[in-house]
């Protein structure tokens, strides 16, 4: 790959330049700097790639937008997990499902502890660990500028034509050829069909998580816009003042309201795309609850993942009709508030499909009662 006019996207914890001195802002917004000058810079520099960071970009326009198209089409995303910063981690996961090189970096003993299954830099914030920081990132972007590097699993299984993915009648008429055919061997066992579908949930409940990360944020706008029209009607500002904080408003919703479009949208794929697996596995737990016993735990994750499905639907109702109400307030608030109506109907409504398989759920047994079946006294 050439690396001519090449650029890679950093993220991480950017903090606050503004900020007063020793604030955890502050200090976030040195430590960033820190890591992007003597790490990040000299790394990528030494294979003729530009690193760019959020706030270094000078193109005009939705600075949100901006991150999500670098994060979606960057030939190389540089991460710094230091913190485990919500943004941080969210942007991480989008990155994840394009399968393009992603190098995670992150200082030693501040680093969630979910992604230490995926390959991560680890440094220490010394003069010394931060010249060994640059060279083992320069190291692994010599050895996967070309390749791309290997993808995480999460990426894997995105891409790959899961089984989860098959029509039930598809997938019933596989097991009956490996029945028929003697190809049992080839056929996913209930463990494999299980490990998948707990996969799939993991990803459905990030995403419910995501979703009231943004519901927190949109409602906090609404809260700080509350406020700041009993100000300006305290002093007197009449419909002019009102029209400039109903604009500022929507403007504030903008970042938000693409977030839940993306978020809304990836859960109803994710949703439509396993449920056919999901049902034909519950259909074969139902008729054969012995097998139950080699995974106890999953009937329970399940009805876990369909009650937070279930009690999300109201809100994301709620949400909807708030978001359309208040945007008849002005033209600007009505454009943003249709689109945030739109998603929080679409996650209702993928909600309210997850809610219908506690149905199938219902039919399984009791879990402590089939993990005793079949053992001798």
């Amino acid at each position: 790959m050439t690396t001519a006019n090449l650029k890679a996207f950093v993220i991480g914890p950017i903090g606050d330049k503004e900020a007063a001195d020793g604030t955890l802002a502050r200090v976030a917004y040195e430590e960033g700097v820190q890591i992007l000058e003597e790490v990040i810079i000299p790394a990528c520099t030494a294979f003729g790639i530009e690193a760019v960071r959020a706030d270094m970009i000078a193109k005009t326009g939705e600075i949100p937008e901006q991150i999500f198209r670098h994060l979606r089409d960057a030939p190389v995303v540089i991460a710094d997990l230091t913190g485990a910063n919500p943004n941080v981690m969210y942007e991480l996961g989008l990155r994840h499902t394009t399968g393009k090189l992603t190098v995670q970096i992150g200082e030693k003993g501040r680093l969630p502890f979910d992604v230490a299954a995926i390959r991560t830099i680890m440094f220490k914030r010394t003069e010394a660990g931060l010249v060994q920081a640059r060279k083992d990132l320069a190291k692994v972007i010599g050895a996967n500028l070309d390749s791309g590097g290997d993808p995480v699993t999460a990426t894997r299984v995105w891409f790959e034509t899961s089984r989860t993915e098959m029509t039930e009648s598809a997938i019933v008429e596989a097991s009956d050829q490996a029945e028929g055919e003697n190809s049992e061997e080839d056929a996913p066992g209930f463990l494999e069909l299980i490990a998948e579908t707990e996969i799939a949930s993991q990803s459905l409940a990030q995403t419910m998580t995501a979703a009231t990360t943004i519901t927190e944020d949109i409602a906090r706008v609404y809260s700080e816009a509350t406020e700041s029209v009993r100000q300006a009607d305290a002093r007197g500002g009449g419909a002019a003042a009102r029209l400039a904080l109903a604009n500022r408003t929507a403007s504030d919703l903008g970042g938000p309201a693409l977030r839940l479009e993306i978020v809304a949208g990836d859960y109803a794929q994710t949703v439509a795309r396993i449920e056919p697996g999901l049902k034909y596995l519950l259909e074969r737990l139902a008729e054969d609850p012995k097998q139950i016993a080699e995974a106890p735990e999953f009937p329970k994750q399940m009805r876990a993942l369909v009650t937070a499905a279930a009690s999300t639907v109201e809100g994301a109702l709620a949400m909807g009709s708030n978001a359309a109400e208040i945007g008849k307030a002005s033209k600007s608030l009505r454009q943003v508030g249709r689109r945030l109506a739109a998603s929080f109907k679409k996650m209702a409504e993928t909600s309210g499909r997850v809610a219908g398989w506690r149905q199938l759920l219902d039919q399984l047994p009791v879990t402590e009662n089939v993990s005793t079946q079949g053992k001798e006294p």
